[in-house]
């Protein structure tokens, strides 16, 4: 699972140099893809074709954002989430944000929805919080061109970027990038009731021995809420760690198909020391990878109540490969099933309890998933339970 990434921040990328030789490049790619894809017949895509296709479009591609442009639109005939080639450019930034250095950003978050760039998040004192970007609004463009999610901002940069706000009223702002360190991947909170919400944006580290700490190390919770809600996955070995700290017993999290077999990813619960009071999970559609597979565990086993919106449905396993000119490969090298069986890729993962944030809330800042969350596990009956279904 690791290697897909959700956007983050909007950011833009200097163009990297040309490959020695983009032959090379492209053949590895491919051959790489022929080789070890989890389906040995690739979905039904005549791979030799797309080779006949594709490869004398890589050779006259003239710079690396050309050739990976090409070679992202061959992969795209597989339709995996997590086959896809990353620039050199753009390995070198995710091994510094990786490495916790600060990264330059106009100081909000957006992701894609509806053909559109929905702005989820404004971060205080930032350029944009200054300028007035409010969460649920909608990015139209930067300096006149379309959004890319592949764009990074530098240090200082200005730029003219044009919203919707949710009235629909263009808002052109000019915005100016800063720095800033990156937010902790697991953070918590003591809600009213005892009860503890821990968000949990990744399973890059070691996040289970701080969850585990301060499970063990707090005030025993009455509930626990665990949001995944900007959560793009990770390892799984961490993913499943996480999900031990939750359960008493052994269970599977997850179930892998590779060319020659299945097997599954076990986890093992913390016994005595695993909370096993009311939980609910909190998931919608940045939830990808290893927290879909997390957020189908437990509420399939009925650990939890599952709320919020429909996943990504970015559910395959990955590796990463090193390409000749510096970039690398991201290629799925198993399928994933949830212990039920149901596989997510393409689909999502969709919660018991569906309850959408619209723009105008986000804009007010209130938060109906998680209000839905502290009534439910405040009040864990089956009754409560019933009210909470089906919010359109």
């Amino acid at each position: 699972m690791k290697g897909w990434r959700a956007l983050a921040a909007l950011t833009l990328l200097a163009a990297a140099p040309p490959p020695a030789d983009n032959g090379a490049v492209f053949d590895k790619v491919w051959a790489d893809v022929q080789r070890r894809y989890w389906d040995p017949a690739l979905h039904g895509v005549d791979w030799d074709a797309a080779r006949d296709r594709f490869r004398p479009q890589a050779l006259a591609a003239e710079g690396g954002g050309a050739l990976y442009a090409v070679l992202n639109r061959m992969l795209g005939l597989l339709r995996d989430s997590h086959v896809f080639a990353i620039p050199p450019a753009e390995v070198r930034y995710q091994a510094s944000r990786d490495a916790g250095e600060a990264q330059a950003s106009f100081g909000f978050a957006s992701y894609e929805q509806d053909g559109g760039w929905l702005v989820y998040a404004v971060t205080p004192g930032s350029s944009a919080a200054r300028a007035g970007v409010k969460a649920g609004w909608r990015l139209i463009s930067i300096d006149g061109r379309p959004v890319d999610v592949d764009r990074h901002p530098s240090e200082g940069e200005r730029a003219r970027l044009v919203f919707d706000d949710v009235a629909g009223r263009p808002r052109a702002l000019d915005l100016v990038a800063a720095s800033a360190p990156p937010d902790e991947p697991v953070r918590f909170h003591r809600l009213a009731g005892d009860i503890l919400l821990i968000t949990l944006d990744g399973f890059d580290a070691r996040e289970d021995r701080r969850i585990a700490a301060e499970l063990r190390d707090g005030p025993e919770p009455a509930a626990v809420i665990l949001d995944l809600r900007d959560n793009d996955g990770g390892e799984e070995e961490t993913a499943a760690r996480v999900a031990g700290l939750f359960f008493a017993e052994k269970h599977t999290l997850l179930r892998r198909i590779d060319r020659r077999h299945e097997d599954k990813v076990p986890i093992e619960g913390a016994g005595r020391r695993s909370f096993t009071g009311p939980m609910a999970v909190l998931v919608g559609p940045r939830s990808a990878s290893a927290a879909e597979a997390l957020a189908a565990l437990l509420s399939e086993s009925g650990r939890a109540e599952s709320v919020g919106e429909r996943t990504s449905g970015a559910l395959t396993g990955a590796s990463i490969e090193d390409l000749p000119d510096g970039g690398q490969l991201s290629l799925a090298d198993f399928d994933v099933r949830t212990p039920g069986g149901k596989r997510i890729e393409g689909v999502g993962f969709l919660p018991v309890h569906q309850v959408r944030t619209t723009p105008a809330e986000m804009e007010a800042g209130r938060d109906p998933v998680l209000a839905a969350a502290l009534h439910l596990v405040a009040a864990p009956s089956h009754s409560a339970r019933e009210t909470l279904h089906a919010r359109p």
